[in-house]
């Protein structure tokens, strides 16, 4: 048997002359690469730690130090080169590509990092490879040395609610792959959520891109939006992920831009520029059901409409059997009333419903011709010093019509020393078209409008947000992304939802005033009511036309949030003006019946506001500006005037405006020490200085950088202009109900009218909370898509609805309690002489 000998110390010496003499691959390889040359380079690589690990590749340039004469002394400086080394490097059956930047910087601080792209579903890497080859090729002038390193990326992969931090800078791209857990994608609409937060430089913006596992890897600013799903982000970056769009896995590729600029808006101030970016990332599984936080908040709704259709209908019951009690009383007392009452109901149950013109006329001749015989005209006026000056006036319109026409109900309102409610209920009693276009055409107008608009307008959001899936581009919707849930072909479902509250309430409201309408008093009823002499003209179409509007309100908000901008704006604020101007035409038409706005004028105008608003969002240039804003504020200057005016002179502007307007202003130029009516006059300024202030708002923040939509100062103006008149009315309310005694009937009387207001109180107090909650939005339309990312926020109610939503419920109820509120404001006032009701 022999034995084995241990090597002798020659041998030992020999093994280690060739292990220094021959050239071996290491981790860390340092290269000359000469001018504009190429070289192979084999760079070790360690064994592989895990089936999860990726290479990594580290590539930087080595300061060269040279010597270099100055009058004859010899001084070490540091060279610069000028130029870019670019590398590739094939590994796992794909090719890699990078450079490495060192123009105009010192060498030392120009560092690549590239992950080599590798798919998982390919054959596992060959156990015995240990190096990873890398060709590197030089367009410098000058000879450079490199180093090339190589080292397994063990922090490649992430795992569901584990935390991974990156650093990432514009020449070294960051890429993870999630590693789901063994149940992924076996649930229908499931999700995930992508959190990236900064924890250094928040004004380094970069590039999110989200792909299936696979080669080749968008991990380059040239390439990036090329990926399945790609947006940018500054500060936070909330990304939901579909599982069914991602059945398998999907990688995750950060890409750092060299400038940020264009990532905030024009003027914004942000830090100096700096490279360096470190994130901490997360993924987060979201709430894979929404029927919880759906069916809660549909039973909110649904009993909070309950429970104020109940208040109202408990305060309405007990009024309306107190009003039959005294209906009935005094027809026993007034004959006059008794048979004004019967031809009434006459009318009422001949005509249904509907009215002609010929059985009003046969209904007036029998109710002592009041359209006729009480109008009040110049000659049959005595002359006292309380009204020369409305004489006058009179007398000069008188002078301008040959035919007297609607002059006469102009003239008999400005002759009389008190208005009262019969006085401006001459005309609707005389001319069914006159009340019907004041009333029920917008009934008619309204819906129907609202359903060519509704068209269109769903067409071309969805589109929208089928261009941005199919490009993948994130930032085309300005979504609060950190809560946004996706369900069916929504990918902001909370937000569509959430607008339910409008069509539920509108229902209701609907409901509400068709009971009413139903259970009114006969001497109130809305088909003859224009021909009574108790109550205010009900004129019920205009609350209708209001509760379709609230419940359209829903229909297109939710239109606008399957993918929300600037341009779909006009798309959920078109029902929000519509009902501002229905509730100005309302207050307005409460006291003043006869002349109240015409449907189909409100209609023109209103298109007028739309194409603005729309144009509004094209113009950028200062020239155009100019011309624009001038346009603009000759239109609402012109606005301005005609309501002041039209309203001082209780319509009497609406006869023949190119007519009457100069003989105003002559008699006010000529009267500018006395005011026809103090009270209104009051009204009056304040209505035109507010005006001016809002348009000089609306031109000055139109002139800033870039386009300014007109959306928002329009709701604004709308909103300002319906606070006042209504501040106005109820303080006039007020005034009227402590200075008239109320007699039979008070204590009810008082409990409608404290009801009345509770309504009013309730939806200014929720219209409160409404406003913060919109105030703190998770997004922003007029920054950039980085900036508004920024707001997103997560989900604070039930993981399903965020401040957004909350004022889409919030205000839903607050404008279902101020509707109630406008629907019963007078009913105080149900069985009042109208020629004691006061006109204001």
């Amino acid at each position: 048997m022999s034995s084995t000998r241990p090597p002798t110390s020659i041998t030992l010496l020999l093994i280690l002359l060739l292990t220094i003499l021959l050239p071996q691959p290491s981790s860390a390889t340092s290269e000359l690469l000469p001018a504009h040359s190429q070289r192979v380079i084999d760079v070790r690589i360690l064994t592989r730690p895990s089936s999860l690990s990726a290479i990594t590749v580290t590539t930087r340039p080595e300061e060269r130090n040279v010597f270099k004469s100055e009058e004859s002394v010899l001084v070490e400086r540091s060279w610069e080169p000028q130029g870019n080394i670019f590398f590739s490097s094939s590994y796992s059956g794909s090719l890699n590509t990078w450079a490495l930047n060192i123009t105009g910087a010192s060498s030392n601080n120009s560092v690549t990092q590239k992950t080599l792209c590798f798919d998982p579903k390919a054959s596992q890497i060959d156990k015995d490879e240990n190096f990873v080859t890398v060709v590197a090729f030089s367009n410098l002038d000058t000879d450079q040395n490199i180093n090339v390193e190589a080292n397994w990326n063990t922090n490649f992969v992430i795992t569901e609610n584990s935390s991974i931090t990156a650093t990432v800078t514009p020449s070294s791209p960051q890429v993870f792959q999630f590693h789901p857990s063994v149940n992924y994608n076996t649930e229908t609409d499931e999700s995930y959520l992508l959190t990236i937060e900064t924890e250094y430089n928040n004004d380094k913006c970069m590039y999110v891109a989200i792909n299936e596992p696979g080669c080749p890897w968008h991990d380059d600013i040239r390439t990036v939006r090329n990926s399945k799903l790609w947006s940018r982000m500054l500060e936070i970056g909330y990304f939901p992920i579909s599982a069914a769009q991602f059945p398998n896995s999907f990688t995750v590729a950060l890409v750092a831009l060299t400038n940020s600029s264009e990532c905030f808006s024009k003027g914004a101030k942000h830090s100096q520029e700096e490279d360096v970016k470190v994130v901490k990332i997360k993924i987060e599984k979201t709430l894979s059901s929404y029927s919880i936080p759906v069916a809660a908040s549909m039973v909110i709704i649904a009993l909070s409409s309950i429970i104020f259709f109940i208040a109202w209908g408990g305060c309405w019951y007990t009024q309306l059997h107190n009003n039959e009690k005294r209906i009935q009383n005094r027809k026993r007392s007034d004959k006059g009333f008794r048979d004004s009452c019967e031809r009434q109901k006459s009318h009422g149950s001949t005509n249904g419903h509907t009215c002609s013109q010929e059985t009003e006329a046969t209904a007036l001749n029998g109710q002592d011709n009041h359209a006729f015989v009480d109008l009040m005209t110049v000659a049959k006026t005595k002359i006292t010093p309380e009204n020369t000056s409305r004489r006058n006036l009179c007398q000069m319109v008188e002078e301008k019509h040959d035919d007297p026409g609607k002059a006469k109900y102009a003239i008999n309102r400005l002759l009389r020393d008190e208005l009262t409610l019969q006085d401006m209920s001459v005309v609707i009693k005389d001319d069914t078209w006159h009340r019907r276009q004041r009333s029920k055409a917008y009934l008619y107008l309204v819906p129907l409008l609202s359903l060519f608009y509704l068209v269109p307008s769903g067409q071309m959001v969805y589109a929208e947000q089928q261009r941005a899936k199919a490009t993948g581009n994130l930032e085309q919707c300005f979504l609060n992304y950190g809560c946004s849930r996706p369900w069916w072909v929504f990918d902001d479902f909370n937000h569509i939802i959430s607008n339910s509250g409008y069509i539920i309430y509108g229902l209701v409201f609907i409901i509400l005033v068709r009971l009413k309408s139903k259970f009114l008093p006969e001497e109130n009823r809305t088909e003859s009511d224009h021909l009574g002499k108790i109550g205010l003209p009900q004129q019920h179409s205009l609350f209708y036309t209001m509760g379709v509007c609230m419940i359209m309100q829903g229909v297109f908000s939710a239109i606008f949030h399957v993918c929300p901008s600037n341009i779909s704006l006009q798309f959920d604020t078109t029902m929000m003006y519509i009902m501002m101007i229905l509730v100005f035409i309302k207050i307005y038409q409460f006291r003043h019946p006869d002349i109240s706005t015409n449907a189909y004028q409100s209609m023109y105008w209103f298109v007028v506001i739309l194409g603005m608003e729309a144009l509004s969002l094209y113009i950028f240039s200062g020239l155009w500006k100019g011309i624009f804003y001038s346009i603009f504020c000759i239109l609402y200057l012109f606005a301005i005037l005609h309501v002041a005016i039209d309203c001082y002179y209780y319509g009497a502007i609406k006869s023949s405006f190119l007519q009457n307007l100069p003989i105003f202003i002559k008699h006010s130029t000529s009267n500018i020490f006395y005011c026809l009516y103090p009270k209104r006059f009051v009204l009056s300024i304040i209505f035109v200085i507010t005006n001016f202030g809002l348009m000089f708002f609306t031109v000055s923040r139109s002139f800033e950088d870039g386009a300014k939509s007109l959306s928002t100062p329009i709701l604004v103006i709308f909103a300002i202009n319906v606070g006042i008149f209504l501040s106005y009315y109820m303080f006039r309310k007020v005034v009227e109900i402590f200075q008239n005694p109320d007699g039979e009937g008070t204590r009810l009387r008082w409990s409608m009218r404290f009801f009345s207001f509770i309504f009013f109180l309730l939806a200014v107090a929720l219209g409160m909370v409404a406003m913060v909650f919109y105030t703190r939005r998770h997004q922003s339309r007029n920054s950039t898509p980085p900036e508004s990312r920024n707001k997103n926020e997560l989900c604070h109610v039930w993981d399903f609805f965020d401040n957004h939503d909350m004022w889409h419920f919030f205000s839903a109820t607050a404008l279902f309690l101020a509707f109630i509120f406008l629907l019963t404001i007078d009913d105080d006032l149900l069985l009042t002489d109208r020629d004691k009701i006061v006109v204001f």
